[in-house]
């Protein structure tokens, strides 16, 4: 019998991350989730007419590097979200696939190759080519050219390239969270990007004082067609550039830039693999979690079996290397905003509130992913010491309230950090605009408890010992998860938009203020039912998270 082919290994890879996505589900449930699983792609139509439309509009005026602009920036913006995604998505050990697969007939490089292609296929892939897909389409209709074809195999190069771009930031991150000094090599990163930033000057945004009387004939001239030949002679705007060719008839330029993606995508995938390996040459290792003795005992001074449940979860959280990663992206982007000058393009948008919304964004999203990451599958960490829970002589339902404690401290702690860093680095923010983000965290973290509870109940998923990693939720828990983020970020969005540009009133504060006195009551509410049911299902979770 022959070994399967490339394109069946492709197909088999994407037909396995499908069932763990679908939870394995069958009939009436299986169907009802493919249908999700699919509509989870639906804003992409969105972003395609709105961007064709505006591509459309933008070749009408008067400026003519208008539509140039347009696609180049959504070049770059695209290929930028599929490097960080993985960061920001909390989402770093999701695809190192070398190990769980390294009994299968594959070798490692295809391996890699097919996990990378197999990426493109999956809704998020969709979403995030929705914009440059429309304004490449209005652009080609408003200045067509001869050599179409040529353009469609460019932007099937560009979009392997950004694949490829991916799994390098990814491996990047992956043998980083390895290292035993990981949390230093982060904190000196935070720190130099602190420095840098310092020495370069923001972006200058004056125009947009004349923007809501003159328009977009108010943005300089000169600040357009400098940033449109800079987009334009970076790799990510090859594409772009190559539409312009096309347009202009230079079939040796337009196929230049082609082959020019092409060498890229094929030198960063040999990068990318090289990382891999590097990462799984030393996955053995305990990395920040190393069994060095530690100066001091946290449980020396522990009084009660509760004390010392907590004191090992907030140890295990303190050396875990993925925290500490999530843990430094809220503060990255603040850099990344003043130097962009956010704020500015917040406060003509917002007004008065701007400082609420970025404040209180910054905040809720560093309070997001630090606690809804180890509280929606709260034993997926554990792995096999979940069977040392139900051997031990202790309530189990201890131990999940030690989890709730730890990851809505962290998550709180997380927050408040934010706060502070960003009153202290933006120089601006005032007393209601703190509360307004404080009143929304704690309106979040009940929310993301009671959620994670039900979520580790009813999707667990296996945890990997060797990887020190679990397995990605499945499609339902992670839609149910943004769900619960939705309801418990709510309150505060929908207060920010009744008040307007007059920023955050008295009335609002309130409102929030009963919104998570209420939050925190569903929550004690509702864990008397949780404990309950862990005791039921505790035999299924113990299976979910250590099976082979």
């Amino acid at each position: 019998m022959r070994p399967p082919g490339f394109i069946e290994h492709l197909r088999l890879l994407w037909g396995l991350r499908l069932d763990i996505g679908l939870n394995r589900g069958s009939g009436n449930n299986r169907r009802l989730a493919v249908l999700g699983f699919i509509a989870s792609s639906a804003p992409a139509i969105g972003l395609v007419f709105f961007f064709f439309r505006l591509t459309r509009v933008a070749a009408q005026s008067s400026f003519e590097l208008w539509p140039d602009f347009i696609v180049r920036l959504l070049s770059f913006v695209t290929s930028c979200v599929w490097v960080i995604w993985p960061v920001l998505s909390a989402g770093v050990d999701d695809h190192s696939e070398l190990s769980r697969y390294a009994s299968f007939p594959i070798t490692s490089f295809r391996l890699m190759l097919a996990s990378t292609l197999a990426s493109l296929f999956e809704p998020r892939a969709l979403v995030f080519y929705g914009p440059l897909v429309g304004a490449s389409l209005g652009y080609l209709i408003e200045r067509p050219g001869a050599f179409d074809v040529v353009n469609g195999l460019n932007f099937i190069a560009y979009v392997l390239m950004n694949a490829a771009l991916s799994r390098v930031g990814l491996h990047v991150m992956l043998n980083l969270l390895r290292q035993p000094r990981s949390a230093e090599l982060l904190g000196a990163g935070f720190v130099a990007m602190l420095v840098v930033a310092g020495f370069i000057p923001p972006v200058d945004t004056s125009w947009l004082a004349n923007v809501r009387e003159v328009g977009i004939d108010a943005v300089p001239d000169a600040l357009v067609e400098n940033a449109t030949l800079a987009l334009g002679r970076f790799p990510t705007g090859f594409f772009a550039h190559g539409l312009l060719m096309n347009h202009l008839g230079y079939f040796t330029r337009l196929l230049g830039d082609g082959l020019a993606l092409v060498e890229l995508t094929m030198v960063v995938m040999v990068v990318a693999w090289g990382l891999l390996l590097q990462f799984h040459r030393h996955s053995g290792r305990g990395g920040a979690q190393s069994l060095k003795a530690r100066s001091s005992n946290p449980f020396a001074t522990t009084e009660s079996t509760f004390s010392t449940l907590v004191a090992r979860e907030a140890v295990d959280l303190w050396n875990n290397p993925r925290a500490r990663l999530l843990a430094s992206v809220p503060f990255v982007l603040g850099i990344l905003l003043k130097l962009l000058s956010g704020r500015d393009l917040f406060v003509f948008v917002f007004g008065a509130s701007a400082d609420a919304w970025l404040l209180g964004g910054l905040a809720v999203y560093g309070a997001l992913v630090m606690t809804s990451t180890f509280s929606q599958n709260a034993f997926a960490y554990d792995g096999q010491g979940f069977s040392l829970f139900l051997t031990s002589p202790l309530e189990l339902g201890s131990v999940l309230k030690a989890k709730n404690a730890v990851h809505g401290f962290a998550g709180g702690v997380m927050g408040v950090l934010v706060v502070v860093f960003y009153v202290l680095y933006f120089r601006s923010g005032g007393v209601a605009d703190v509360l307004c983000a404080l009143l929304a965290i704690a309106t979040l973290i009940p929310t993301l408890l009671a959620t994670g509870n039900f979520l580790s109940l009813f999707f667990p998923v296996k945890f990997h010992a060797n990887l020190k990693r679990r397995d990605k939720l499945p499609f339902a828990a992670s839609m149910l998860g943004v769900l619960g983020a939705t309801i418990g970020s709510a309150p505060y969005v929908w207060g920010l938009r009744l008040v307007g540009q007059s920023g955050p009133s008295l009335s609002m504060l309130s409102a929030q203020l009963v919104c998570a006195l209420i939050a925190w009551l569903v929550y004690f509410g509702a864990r008397p039912l949780v404990l309950r049911l862990l005791v039921e299902r505790r035999e299924l979770i113990l299976r979910a998270v250590t099976r082979e």
